[in-house]
Formats: C-alpha cells, sequence, structure tokens
C-alpha cells in the first residue's frame, strides 16, 4: 500500500510539473498558430473530401495507418529516479503495486489522441474508405486494446528477463492495424489475447532496477526536448557539439568576427535547442504549405512561423549573462545586441530560402507564388529590422544596462 502511495505523490508531482511547462508551451502565440493550423487542415479536408473519389484499394491500410500513429506516443511513466536503487531495491516484490497507477497515468494521452484522431478520420473512412460505423468503432478499441498491451509489455521489460523490442512490437501493432482496417474483429481478438498474455510475463520476477532507472530518463529527456521546443527546461541537459557539415556556414576566417559574433554564431549552429528549433519551425512551414495547396494560407501560416521562430530564438541574448567567464574577460557588451541581430537574419533568410524552394516544389509555379514570396521576403526584413531589435535591446536594457 505504501508503494502505491509513493506512486501516487509522485504522480501528482509529475502532473504539477506537466501543467507549469503546458502553461509556458500553450501560450497566446502558439494557441494562435494551432487556430490557423486547425483552420488550414479542416479548410484542405473539407475541400478535398468534396473530390476524392471512393474505395481506393489504399484506403483502408491508409486509415489503419493513421489511427496506428497515436499508439507512438505515451510511452510507460515510472518516475523511478536512481536513488530508488539503494532506497527500494528491497521492495522488488511491491513494485507491481507501484507500477499500476503509473499504467494507468501513461494511457491517457495516446487513449485521447487516438479518440481525437478517431473522430477526424470518421468521415473518411466510413464515406471514402467504406468502412461501416460498427467496424470502424471495433477498429478503434482494437487500436486501444494494443496500446494496453504495448504498455504491459514495457512494464515485463522492467524485470530481468527477455526484452521484447518495442520497435518491434510497434511494427507488429501496425500490420494489426492494416489487416484490423479490413477485419475489425482480428484486432480485438488479437487485443484481448495479448492483454491475457503479457499480464503474466512479469510475475515472480525480479525488478531490474538500473534498466528501469535509465528507461525513465530516456522517456523524461524525450518529453522535455518537446517542451524545449518552446520554452526553458532546467531539468534537460543540453548536449552541445560540433556539426562539422554545418561549418560552411560560418566564417572561413575568425579575424572577421568579435567575440559575441563568434559566441552567437557557434551557438545558433551548435546548440541543440536553437538549431532544432529553426529546422522544425521551417520543416512545420513546409508540411503546412503542402497540406493546404494555396497560396495565400501557405504565406499567411509561413509569416506566421517566421515570427514565432524569432520569438523563440530571443532567448539567445541572454545565454551567456550567467556564464562566469563571459563576464570576466574583456568583452566589448555595447553593440551585442546588433551581433545577435546579425546572426538570427542570416538564419531567418536561411529559412525564407528553404520555404520558398519547398513552395516551388509543391504548389503550382505562377505569378502569385512569386508574389508571394517576394511578400514573404518583405516581412522578413520587416521582422529583422523592426521588431528584432528593438526586443533584443530591451532584453539587454534589463540584463546589463546597455542602452
Amino acid at each position: 500500500m505504501a508503494m502505491r502511495e509513493l506512486a501516487k505523490k509522485r504522480l501528482n508531482e509529475n502532473l504539477k510539473q506537466s501543467v507549469k511547462y503546458l502553461t509556458l508551451v500553450f501560450n497566446d502565440f502558439f494557441i494562435l498558430a494551432l487556430i490557423f493550423l486547425v483552420g488550414a487542415l479542416m479548410f484542405w479536408y473539407a475541400e478535398a473530401m468534396k473530390t476524392m473519389p471512393t474505395n481506393l484499394w489504399f484506403y483502408r491500410p491508409l486509415v489503419g495507418f493513421i489511427l496506428w500513429l497515436p499508439l507512438l506516443t505515451g510511452r510507460l511513466v515510472t518516475l523511478i529516479k536512481e536513488a530508488d536503487m539503494q532506497f527500494l531495491f528491497t521492495q522488488d516484490e511491491q513494485m507491481n503495486e507501484y507500477l499500476k497507477p503509473m499504467y494507468r497515468y501513461s494511457l491517457v494521452l495516446p487513449f485521447i489522441l487516438e479518440v481525437l484522431l478517431a473522430g477526424i478520420v470518421f468521415p473518411f473512412a466510413t464515406i471514402k474508405a467504406g468502412i461501416n460505423v460498427f467496424a470502424y468503432l471495433l477498429l478503434v478499441v482494437a487500436m486501444l486494446l494494443i496500446k494496453g498491451i504495448e504498455l504491459e509489455v514495457e512494464k515485463s521489460n522492467l524485470y530481468f528477463g527477455k526484452k521484447i523490442s518495442l520497435a518491434t512490437l510497434s511494427l507488429i501493432a501496425l500490420v494489426l492495424a492494416i489487416i484490423s482496417a479490413y477485419y475489425a474483429y482480428i484486432g480485438i481478438v488479437a487485443g484481448i489475447i495479448g492483454i491475457f498474455f503479457v499480464t503474466r510475463l512479469a510475475n515472480e520476477l525480479i525488478f531490474d532496477w538500473r534498466y528501469a532507472v535509465e528507461s525513465e530518463k530516456v522517456r523524461k529527456d524525450r518529453v522535455y526536448s518537446v517542451f524545449s521546443m518552446f520554452t526553458d527546461v532546467e531539468e534537460k541537459q543540453v548536449s552541445i557539439k560540433r556539426r562539422k557539415y554545418l561549418d560552411f556556414l560560418l566564417p572561413k576566417s575568425i579575424a572577421k568576427e568579435n567575440p559575441n559574433l563568434f559566441l552567437y554564431r557557434r551557438s545558433l549552429l551548435r546548440n541543440p535547442e536553437y538549431l532544432n528549433l529553426l529546422v522544425r519551425m521551417t520543416v512545420f512551414a513546409g508540411l503546412i504549405s503542402w497540406l493546404v495547396q494555396d497560396w495565400h494560407w501557405s504565406l499567411g501560416l509561413s509569416c506566421l512561423v517566421i515570427f514565432l521562430t524569432v520569438y523563440q530564438l530571443l532567448p539567445m541574448a541572454t545565454e551567456f549573462d550567467r556564464n562566469f567567464m563571459y563576464r570576466v574577460y574583456p568583452i566589448e557588451r555595447k553593440n551585442r545586441g546588433k551581433d545577435l541581430v546579425k546572426v538570427l537574419t542570416f538564419g531567418l533568410f536561411i529559412q525564407w530560402l528553404i520555404i520558398s524552394i519547398f513552395w516551388l516544389i509543391v504548389l503550382p509555379i505562377n505569378i502569385n507564388l512569386l508574389e508571394a514570396m517576394i511578400i514573404l521576403l518583405a516581412f522578413t526584413v520587416l521582422i529583422t529590422a523592426v521588431y528584432l531589435p528593438s526586443r533584443v535591446k530591451k532584453m539587454n536594457q534589463k540584463n546589463f544596462g546597455i542602452r
């Protein structure tokens, strides 16, 4: 009973931490971006349904694949800490009680995503793919059962014995999802048999504490990586390393750089938080342009993406403020804001160039598309010439009193 209470206490603490970061992630700008994105996707979906032919051979496998995607989320939450190897190692027999509330908690996110996605896909599945309503409901239930099996397998892997590969399990789940799109009862039967079988895998086995600690570290780091796309995460350990394939973006001669330019350029290209953000936002702009297939929507959403990229890269202005050596060395700070603006301007123009090239690939090439590219370039210039210097100046004044 004590172990179950410990699990509930840790889950409450984890929920508070998640809520803290989620309030920062779902800020006004991100909510606005979501509204535009969802609106664009629903517009494209409604228009596509009008012209889409019915009962093509790949529709049912596509439905199965789409409903399988939420199964990729929601790994087993254990919240096991490294210190538990010393303080809880005698509680092997009680770990099953500890993991029960963890298992139920881990089901929440994938179940919510599965139900939401099933609701969105419902018109396509029933009208275009020819799946009747009852069979579709059975398919959704089968997906939920399969997710339960995956978490049960993850739980059994926490004990000594043969570990079942999660990648193999995910592939089997995909095959079952596609088959269930044709014969929903197969997924139901497989799910029931699987649940019955895997719940007995870990019986009378010794808990593998080291594996459990490492697995939880990997899961937490994955969650923190998502949060770090939108806000600073204190708990995340950032690994900064050189990426030789990006060295061509740096000046060939260091003499052409002052210390601030040197630091900011390498921070943008080598700090995974900033580089990944720039890459993901660029890919995001390309993805929504491909989905909406309309230059009006592509232009508006790409402008929003560029603005959000700038907004989320602004913490670079204070990145070195807590670095002791940066404060000790005689580095000129008066113009460091201008140096940061130069670096971010360079990054944003690369983003504009990649988005424009992607437009030329996925959108019809005409005078309207060329106008959209010019307007997007003008917007980028406006952001880097007006908004960015103003925000950087305010952040520098706040931290160093630089005017």
